[in-house]
C-alpha cells in the first residue's frame, strides 16, 4: 500500500516537473523570438532603415532677422552681434515627406502608445496561456481582463428593466 501511494506521489510529481519543463520552454521559446525580432531590427536600424509613418527627408535651420534688428544696421558691431543673438529666430524648413507636418512630437508619444499597447497585448496573450507565470505581476497592476465564452450567460444587462 506504501508503495502505491509512493507511486501516486512519483507520477504526480513527474506530472507536474513535465508541466514545468513545458512552460520554461514556452518561456524560453518567447524569448528566444523577443531577441530575434530585436536583433533584426537593430541590424535594420544600422543600415538606415527608414519607416513608413515617420516624416523622412532633411529638415533645415533658417535663420530669421526681426524687422527692428534689420532697421538698425548702422549700429556698433558689438551692440548688433549682442541683440542678433537675443532677438534672431530660427525657422525649421523640411523637404522632403510631410513638407506641411512638422509635429514630431506627436510621432514620439504615437510609437510609445504603440509600442505600450503592443507590450500589454503581448503580456496578456502571455497571461491567457500561463496564468500562474504572470499572476503577481497581473494582480499588482490591476490590469483588468475581460474573458469570453461561448456559454449561455446566466444574466445580461437588459434583465433589470421593466
Amino acid at each position: 500500500m506504501a508503495s502505491s501511494a509512493a507511486g501516486a506521489v512519483g507520477v504526480a510529481a513527474a506530472q507536474k516537473a513535465a508541466a514545468a519543463a513545458k512552460e520554461a520552454a514556452a518561456a524560453v521559446k518567447e524569448s528566444a523570438r523577443m531577441l530575434r525580432w530585436h536583433k533584426a531590427l537593430a541590424a535594420a536600424a544600422a543600415e538606415g532603415y527608414k519607416s513608413a509613418t515617420l516624416p523622412q527627408g532633411k529638415a533645415t535651420l533658417v535663420p530669421t532677422v526681426c524687422p527692428a534688428e534689420a532697421s538698425s544696421s548702422s549700429s556698433s558691431s558689438s551692440d548688433s552681434s549682442s541683440s542678433s543673438s537675443s532677438s534672431s529666430k530660427t525657422k525649421v524648413v523640411f523637404e522632403g515627406r510631410y513638407t506641411n507636418f512638422s509635429l514630431g512630437h506627436v510621432w514620439d508619444k504615437y510609437n510609445f502608445l504603440q509600442s505600450h499597447l503592443l507590450l500589454q497585448e503581448a503580456l496578456l496573450l502571455q497571461q491567457g496561456q500561463q496564468p500562474d507565470l504572470l499572476q503577481p505581476e497581473h494582480e499588482l497592476q490591476l490590469r483588468p481582463v475581460v474573458s469570453l465564452g461561448l456559454d449561455k450567460p446566466k444574466s445580461g444587462p437588459l434583465d433589470n428593466v421593466d
